[in-house]
């Protein structure tokens, strides 16, 4: 019989979080060296200032509280801001800094971008002015002074920018946003020693991580590597190959980098799609992709695959609610469509999933991948990652590959039914004495009973997995 538990109680939540503390920015920091981890996992939402009012903010806040989150990425704009040269317009932020830091115990961890009209090297598009690097570099550098000098009591984490490497958001070269960050970092430090800096938020291309590390001089900088991940929504690979990209930046870091933190504050998957077309870069092949159930799947999945990596400090999932149909966004409608919640509040599965997954991941955890044995059918498209606590207790999460262009058929019309079905056996080299219970991504539990216990083994055998579905499963001690 399956029922719905929640396995870490709302006191033990509150006690986490009291230990930490609002103004604790390490437990958002990975060092070198650390095997045992706890990722924190929040949300992002931007605030325009010319829409946003107080009651959002303050539903918005109680979101969090409910889904007993205390991690929020914002964004502050230098344009909105500082709207003339030398002044500036601080009374939406001035409460709201307050009232999320203060009354809700939230850290808040802002990026900073764009350029001011007066400001932008945009020649005559005057329209897109804010992507353009400054004409005055220093300025960015006396607003981000400003900037710490007024919030810094609450604020202890400042992003540099937001996704350089496309031209949506910087036309400059890389040495010039090279230039930017190194300006804004000297600023945040001298008014503020003991801030975190983190570099730009890198939409997918390495490359210009590269560039920025090998070529210009970036790692004494920047504290944290921010990466931002949408694969299946704006970008054709599958959402397995996340692992590859963490690795690919992590490399950087080791080869050019001075052990800085890596963040993936800002990832997502729409609940969007028309016919098959989700995206310019993303066509979907099954009927429930890019469904709001399907997103609840996605995100315990995507958070899982990247927690995997063991080299991911922090994550922040894009975002908390839905955007107004009429609200002029860039790029395309899943923008509108990204938040674990509707334009109301009422909350998608996807809600329900973060929040399981914070209650599972609650403690400092590593990988164990790579000590399982699996067996599985010929052509198997079964994913399978294991984790361990400190306490020795081991979580499995496994499912079968959704985006799998090599096995797929022609079907153009995005609806075909999902009839795929395995079975898999997983041996965990020690032996596991406690309860086994088995999940979903919602947390719905159910006792798992197919298990053979050895003197040095636990063997979990003819598990169920289904196409769109996801199993996970806990071993207590």
């Amino acid at each position: 019989m399956k029922i719905k538990i929640i396995l870490i109680s709302m006191t033990l939540w509150l006690t986490h979080c009291a230990g930490q503390g609002e103004y604790n920015y390490e437990r958002l920091l990975r060092r070198p060296g650390t095997i045992y981890h706890h990722v924190p996992v929040g949300l992002c939402e931007d605030y325009p200032e010319e829409t946003t009012t107080l009651e959002i903010i303050r539903n918005d806040l109680e979101f969090f509280k409910r889904s007993q989150i205390d991690l929020l990425r914002i964004s502050f704009g230098w344009d909105a801001i500082e709207y003339e040269k030398g002044k500036f317009d601080w009374h939406f932020w001035d409460d709201y800094v307050r009232m999320a830091v203060e009354d809700y115990h939230i850290t808040l961890i802002p990026y900073i971008c764009y350029t001011p009209k007066w400001n932008s090297a945009c020649g005559q598009d005057t329209i897109n002015f804010w992507h353009y690097p400054p004409k005055d570099y220093d300025a960015f550098g006396s607003f981000m002074r400003q900037l710490v000098k007024r919030y810094g009591k609450w604020i202890k984490s400042w992003e540099l920018w937001n996704e350089p490497d496309i031209g949506a958001y910087w036309q400059g070269s890389t040495e010039e946003f090279a230039r930017l960050v190194k300006i804004g970092s000297r600023a945040v430090r001298e008014t503020d020693p003991k801030a975190i800096v983190v570099l730009a938020g890198l939409a997918h291309r390495t490359e210009f991580t590269l560039e920025l590390f090998r070529d210009f001089g970036i790692s004494p900088f920047v504290d944290v590597v921010n990466i931002h991940n949408y694969f299946e929504t704006w970008h054709p690979a599958h959402v397995e190959a996340i692992t590859d990209y963490v690795n690919d930046i992590a490399d950087i870091v080791e080869q050019y980098g001075d052990g800085q933190s890596i963040w993936m504050a800002e990832v997502g998957y729409s609940t969007w799609r028309v016919g098959a077309k989700v995206s310019d870069d993303y066509t979907a092949y099954y009927d429930y992709e890019h469904t709001p159930d399907y997103q609840a799947v996605d995100l315990f999945k995507r958070l899982a695959l990247v927690a995997s990596t063991s080299k991911i400090a922090t994550i922040a999932w894009y975002e908390l609610k839905d955007l107004p149909q009429a609200e002029n966004v860039i790029g395309d409608n899943n923008n509108r469509n990204l938040g674990v919640a509707y334009l109301d509040y009422a909350p998608k599965p996807a809600a329900s999933a973060l929040m399981f997954f914070n209650q599972l991941f609650s403690k400092p955890y590593r990988t164990i991948t790579h000590e399982l044995t699996l067996v599985t059918e010929s052509f198997s498209d079964s994913r399978v990652l294991g984790f361990e606590n400190q306490d020795g207790s081991v979580i499995l999460v496994a499912w079968l590959q959704t985006s799998n262009p090599g096995k797929r058929g022609d079907e153009k019309h995005g609806q075909v039914k999902d009839i795929r079905h395995e079975r898999i056996d997983i041996t965990i080299p020690r032996l596991i004495s406690g309860d086994i219970t088995q999940y979903d991504e919602l947390g719905n539990a159910a006792e798992f009973k197919q298990v053979e216990k050895r003197a040095k083994q636990t063997i979990l055998t003819d598990i169920e997995l289904r196409g769109g579905e996801l199993v996970v499963i806990r071993l207590s001690l």
